[in-house]
């Protein structure tokens, strides 16, 4: 099978990850046959730092739309890969874009996709990867599972969309955080929620200042740097929740109360830093 780049495929957290994405890949490939481009590893196995409760992202590119028998076919083969008693093959999350929906600008956010959830064996119709930021880690990040390589079918992400959509995103996870502050116990106002709204604030700040979209990690050090001193306790204290700890541990958990309230402000502050 051409393509296959194992080079970039970490042995830790999970040492079976690479036999579950070989098993994965080749039965997609057998499913698509001519009308695959390409199979990729996008997320954080691609922009770096994946560690216990990241998701294992991909994205297929194919040549014309799935039939009907394809998609119970990849559904098959997502609840058979999702029966394996581990960690990687119980988080697939991904989806399959056409070639032409791919470099096609215009369906950025507005084509919905045969997508499946991390670690769900249902798929749903959704725009969670027709996204421009996606976009840009397949580009310049992707991990090639089978296939051409990113640069080769994609053509370099315009900055100002990029920028206009991480602005958009932190517009509107601070609107849901908020609204999820209160009880009854949900994603945002656990231990996990929270930590994560903070670590993704980070991220996007530090995209807009560099252009790029880097991991939580990368994007909790720079914002150490260069955010007012105030909040440094605070991204330290997410990343200390994120950092090893298995997501449901703490998705169960509401966080407290005053640190939900701190970050709700904290991300406001960073909404406004993104405006400058």
């Amino acid at each position: 099978m051409k393509g296959l780049n194992k080079t970039r495929i970490p042995q830790r957290p999970y040492p079976e990850l690479q036999e579950v994405l070989d098993v994965f890949v080749a039965e997609i490939h057998a499913e698509l046959a001519d009308n695959l481009v390409g199979i990729y590893l996008v997320g954080s196995l691609a922009s770096g730092d994946f560690d216990p409760d990241s998701d294992v992202d991909f994205l297929v590119v194919i040549n014309t739309d799935l039939t009907e028998n394809n998609r119970q076919n990849l559904q098959a083969i997502q609840a058979k890969t999702h029966a394996w008693d581990c960690y990687p093959a119980q988080h697939l999350e991904g989806s399959y874009i056409t070639l032409n929906d791919l470099v096609d600008w215009h369906s950025v956010g507005q084509k919905k996709l045969y997508y499946f959830d991390n670690g769900s064996t249902e798929p749903e119709w959704s725009t969670h990867d027709n996204n421009w930021h996606v976009r840009w880690i397949l580009r310049e990040r992707g991990i090639t599972l089978f296939g051409q390589e990113p640069a080769a079918i994609l053509s370099p992400i315009p900055e100002d969309k990029l920028f206009a959509e991480m602005r958009t995103s932190l517009r509107r996870i601070l609107e849901i955080f908020t609204e999820s502050i209160p009880p009854p116990l949900n994603f945002f106002n656990s231990q996990f929620g929270q930590s994560f709204a903070v670590l993704t604030s980070c991220r996007i700040l530090h995209t807009l200042h560099t252009g790029t979209v880097q991991s939580k990690k990368e994007g909790a050090i720079w914002a150490k740097q260069f955010v007012d001193p105030q909040w440094i306790q605070l991204i330290d204290q997410a990343w200390h929740d994120r950092q090893g700890v298995r997501f449901g541990e703490k998705i169960n958990q509401r966080a407290d109360e005053s640190l939900l309230h701190e970050t709700a402000k904290f991300m406001q502050y960073a909404l406004n830093l993104s405006q400058i």
